[in-house]
């Protein structure tokens, strides 16, 4: 019993001065030698208003008159007027023709490609049948003559009677009209009905307006549209309270988002008339015209004000009788003052706060300073490593 006694008191004394060294060394870790710094880095918010709205272009719709239509430009591409812009087809028998020839064309283009490793092939073989004779060896000469046959003259049989089958269609091929741009302006594919509506029907339009305008469709649909105005507009809903902070003249980074998702910068022509709390900023730009073809109903966020600053952790602020507030800097071994300015907004940001660059006020604070977090009996002076 004894022995278990003492080996329970020596158990509990080690577990003891465990315990204590550890609390010793936390403390001298937060008393005595606490010494904390970070780097200043620069650090920007974006202050954005939220807004919906639709795209709307001088456009008009390239009517195909019910028959298959064919553009043989891309999407967004510029073009002059009296170009060939697609190929209408009359018939179902002229749209038949015309997709045979379009794959007889790529298969020949295909075959022509890939005739310099056929040749190879051939060539080799050729030399092979050629050391057989030379040699005697008459076991594989069977399969070497037929591996030159595949290997040339099928692939020439089969590009000949294609091309004899181009030919012959490409004779046949009626029932065709070729559509031209009556101006010059950018090509787009898609149609939904809403081209009718130009840029002046936005001039003080309410919400309510805008909305009415793009619940009915014209009913005109087509193989195409052509815009012909490189400036295009964002008719864009927005409360009225952000409309408010927002003038005519004004020019404001536009961040598209969703299916058009790009960042532009675009000129402020108007705001509409007021209604149930909100309005109509009307946005223009004659820039990506040829980006937006294809766009209509779009969300964004438009740019108020972007705020840039060092961002200073906020135990290293300090504040002193007089309220101001300050940092240290490490410089040189050396603790320095330095004062600084919070901007608010947005002042606060998270575990942090945002402080104007020392290149705008005359201090020494600048991107990749060393900033003093945390240090014990810290002042102006002070010798620090």
């Amino acid at each position: 019993m004894k022995r278990s006694d003492f080996f329970i008191r020596l158990t509990t004394g080690v577990l003891f001065l465990a315990v204590a060294c550890y609390i010793g060394v936390y403390l001298y870790r937060a008393f005595v030698n606490a010494y904390e710094t970070t780097e200043a880095i620069r650090y920007s918010i974006e202050e954005t208003l939220p807004a919906q709205g639709f795209i709307v272009r001088t456009e008009s719709v390239i009517t195909d008159g019910g028959a298959a239509f064919l553009p043989i430009v891309s999407e967004g591409e510029k073009v002059s007027s009296g170009q060939v812009i697609a190929v209408e087809y009359l018939s179902r028998d002229a749209l038949e023709i015309a997709s045979e020839i379009r794959s007889l064309r790529i298969k020949i283009a295909q075959m022509e490609s890939a005739r310099d490793n056929t040749d190879a092939a051939g060539f080799n073989a050729i030399l092979e049948l050629s050391a057989a004779v030379s040699n005697h060896d008459l076991r594989r000469l069977d399969e070497l003559a037929f591996s030159i046959e595949t290997s040339i003259f099928s692939v020439e049989t089969d590009t000949t009677i294609m091309r004899e089958r181009l030919e012959d269609l490409e004779g046949r091929n009626v029932g065709t009209r070729n559509i031209t741009s009556n101006a010059s302006g950018t090509f787009s594919h898609i149609v939904d009905g809403f081209e009718h509506i130009n840029p002046d029907m936005l001039i003080n339009i309410s919400p309510d307006e805008l909305a009415e305008l793009f619940n009915t469709s014209s009913g005109i649909y087509g193989g195409g549209k052509l815009i012909t105005e490189f400036k295009w507009y964002y008719a864009a809903v927005m409360n009225h309270e952000d409309a408010f902070q927002l003038s005519a003249g004004q020019i404001k980074t536009v961040q598209f988002y969703g299916a058009y998702n790009v960042e532009i910068d675009m000129l402020v022509e108007n705001t509409g008339r007021r209604e149930d709390g909100k309005s109509v900023v009307l946005f223009s730009s004659d820039r990506g015209v040829h980006d937006i073809a294809p766009m209509r109903s779009l969300r964004a966020d438009i740019v108020l004000d972007v705020i840039s600053g060092i961002r200073i952790p906020k135990e290293a602020i300090h504040l002193d009788d007089e309220g101001n507030t300050f940092i240290y800097l490490q410089t040189s071994g050396y603790a320095e003052r330095v004062d600084v300015e919070i901007l608010n907004p947005p002042g606060e940001i998270g575990d942090s706060y945002l402080v104007r660059d020392g290149a705008e006020t005359g201090s020494p604070l600048r991107v990749d300073s060393i900033i003093i977090v945390k240090a014990n009996n810290l002042y102006h002076g002070k010798v620090v490593t």
